[in-house]
């Protein structure tokens, strides 16, 4: 037992004897991208002054196609809202009709039960006094 913690101890000294405080990692230092600005002496707004054709007609485009597709977005609203307001005039109108009709249809029997009620339809019942 004695040989084995002798043994224990020699290998546990030898380990501190091995080791090194921590350090940092060192790494490469990286040097902050520095450009000089390009300034234009004649800079007009909304020119494009991109180098690259190809992307500044893409550029181009893309703007176009949205303010189209903006465009044609009004153009459905508007035309929804004006549907809208035709369905709601007609079915209106039908309203009208059908409350004119109605209208009439009770009238007409108004009428009729006035009629009866005052014995100028169907004279030949006379009326019993009570």
């Amino acid at each position: 037992m004695k040989d084995v913690a002798q043994l224990i101890g020699k290998k546990v000294d030898e380990h501190h004897l091995l080791r090194r405080p921590l350090q940092m990692r060192k790494r490469k230092l990286v040097p902050i991208k520095q450009s000089t600005p390009k300034f234009e002496e004649n800079f007009v707004k909304g020119r494009d002054y991109d180098p690259d054709r190809v992307r500044s007609e893409s550029k181009k485009l893309r703007k176009l196609l949205k303010r189209e597709s903006k465009g044609a977005a009004s153009e459905v609203r508007k035309d929804r809202v004006f549907l809208a307001g035709e369905r709601e005039k007609r079915k209106t109108q039908v309203e009208e009709e059908q409350a004119e009709k109605y209208g009439k249809a009770k009238a007409f029997l108004q009428d009729q039960q006035h009629a009866f009620n005052s014995g100028q339809l169907g004279g030949s019942r006379k009326r019993r006094k009570r």
